[in-house]
């Protein structure tokens, strides 16, 4: 099969130490580098279809050349040993594109640099016929970062951002006339959470009808991204809840109820 690049890492032991480098610091990095490469073949690829076969070890040097090897037949391959290469350039660059990138390849880049100036001098990753990557504390510094952003990033839901037809449940506790936008404040049934509604198009007597009652309140949810719920209801139709229907009536809320087209028209 044909090969790919050949890539190699070496580690620079302690001055205090001779520059020899500690057998463990070696394995922690080579192991490092291995997943690193393995993730970015998946990256590069959508699965893997590339060996890192061990071209060479030098003691005397703490380095090892790894050979990419394709392992499947296919029409088009990424270079893993590429991709690798760019997402470390990325991380030390604090770019955007790094917070994109897989957290198994981030993390390979954290335990590469881990350490660096206490348990090693320092290390240089070599792609064929590019620049030399070193390992060093200023990258060891964006690699962190860049990784608890998408830490950050990674425990935050996705949250909608638009906007949709939808109807509520609640209760309309405020409304506010002086403005232009006649807005209110509805307490929705599930959880009494704020909803702020511009109702403006609704006539005057149906909100008065409404007022401190159940009803259901149809209209154009505005989303922003960063909440489950709107940041605002434009109000088209309040219907009041008849005591008495409870559970059933509420279950129904989340229906669009029949009606001309022009009722719910777009602005």
């Amino acid at each position: 099969m044909a090969d790919g690049r050949d890539i190699t890492l070496t580690i620079h032991g302690l001055v205090e130490f001779n520059d020899e480098v500690d057998g463990e610091v070696f394995a922690e990095k080579f192991s490092a580098f291995m997943r690193g490469l393995a993730a970015s073949d998946i990256a590069a690829n959508g699965e893997r279809r590339h060996q890192f076969i061990i071209g060479d070890l030098r003691k005397n040097t703490a380095t090892a050349q790894i050979v990419e090897r394709k392992n499947k037949v296919a029409a088009i391959t990424h270079s893993g040993a590429s991709y690798f290469e760019q997402a470390i350039d990325e991380i030390r660059r604090d770019s955007q594109p790094a917070r994109l990138l897989p957290l198994k390849v981030v993390e390979s880049v954290v335990t590469l640099n881990r350490g660096v100036g206490r348990s090693f001098q320092f290390g240089e990753i070599k792609v064929e016929g590019d620049n030399v990557i070193r390992l060093d504390p200023y990258l060891a510094a964006q690699a962190e970062k860049v990784l608890a952003d998408i830490k950050k990033l990674e425990g935050k839901p996705a949250y909608f951002a638009g906007m949709a037809l939808g109807s509520f449940d609640g209760t309309l506790r405020a409304v506010d006339f002086q403005q232009a936008q006649k807005t209110g404040v509805v307490r929705l049934s599930a959880g009494d959470l704020p909803l702020t509604c511009d109702i403006s198009r609704v006539p005057l007597e149906e909100i008065a009808a409404a007022l401190e009652k159940r009803a259901v309140f149809y209209g154009t949810a505005r989303y922003d991204g960063k909440s489950g719920l709107p940041r605002l209801l434009e109000v088209r139709r309040i219907e009041v809840v008849p005591k008495g229907e409870g559970l059933v009536r509420w279950q129904a809320a989340f229906e669009a109820p029949p009606g001309d087209d022009e009722d719910w028209e777009a602005q």
